[in-house]
Parts: C-alpha cells; structure tokens; sequence
C-alpha cells in the first residue's frame, strides 16, 4: 500500500484518509460501506486495514480483472506493431 504507515496514528484513521480521497465514481459504493460499518456515535469500525482492503477486494475486484483484461487486448503485439493496427488495415482493406 502507497501509504506511509508511520502517517498515521492508527490503522482507523489510515481507512478514513482513504474512504476520503476517494473519487465520485465509488461514491454509492462508499456511502453504502459507510452506513454498514458505522457503530451509532463510535464512527466507522473495522479492526484492521487488512478487513477494510478485503471489502474493497470483493467488490471491486471484478472490475479490476476486467480492466486489466481490457488493457492487456490493447496492447497486445504482434512483432513490433499493436494488434488493432493490424485490425485497423484489415478493416480498411476489407471494404
């Protein structure tokens, strides 16, 4: 993980540093998570950062591998060229 461990008092302040800074894409997901692991008045409870990326990992893992699939199709080569320049010339050559 790219946070600096020794940044943060505890492992409960590193989750809410990373449940803040994320993006509007993930905002239903987090509010949703929020109201889930919210204790009435204690704030967001998990015990460690480990469960926190766990939650994370099974639900977005999914996404992750698709995205992940998508991009290695991109960039597949064929010897030097990438593999939708071939796709482009037989698109154009097939007309």
């Amino acid at each position: 993980m790219l946070v600096q461990k020794h940044s943060f008092p505890d492992e409960h302040t590193t989750i809410i540093f990373i449940l803040y800074y994320m993006n509007k894409k993930v905002l239903v997901w987090r509010t949703k998570f929020m109201a889930v692991y919210t204790v009435l008045g204690q704030g967001i409870y998990l015990r460690t950062i480990e469960n926190f990326l766990v939650a994370l990992d099974s639900v977005f893992q999914l996404f992750n591998i698709a995205r992940d699939v998508l991009w290695q199709l991109y960039t597949l080569k064929q010897l030097s060229r990438l593999v939708d320049k071939y796709v482009f010339e037989f698109r154009v050559f097939a007309i």
